[in-house]
């Protein structure tokens, strides 16, 4: 288990990158319970605590569809 506290003007997706190194993993900080919470918020103040669950490498949660055809 890991918290991450946010800066002025984080959001989902930037939150995911920094702690997995891949925004596509957005879904797993948005389904942790422990944000339940937070999911109303679209540009976090800062000092916000935000849990970060652990996902394995290979977890995705964007389909390959979805993505630009250079990640695919």
């Amino acid at each position: 288990m890991a918290i991450y506290t946010t800066v002025q003007g984080d959001t989902f997706d930037t939150i995911a990158r920094a702690t997995y190194g891949d925004e596509t993993k957005i879904q797993a900080l948005m389904e942790a319970r422990e944000n339940i919470r937070l999911l109303d918020t679209e540009v976090f103040p800062a000092g916000v605590e935000v849990f970060v669950p652990e996902v394995s490498e290979e977890a995705s949660f964007v389909e390959a569809d979805d993505l630009p055809e250079w990640r695919r």
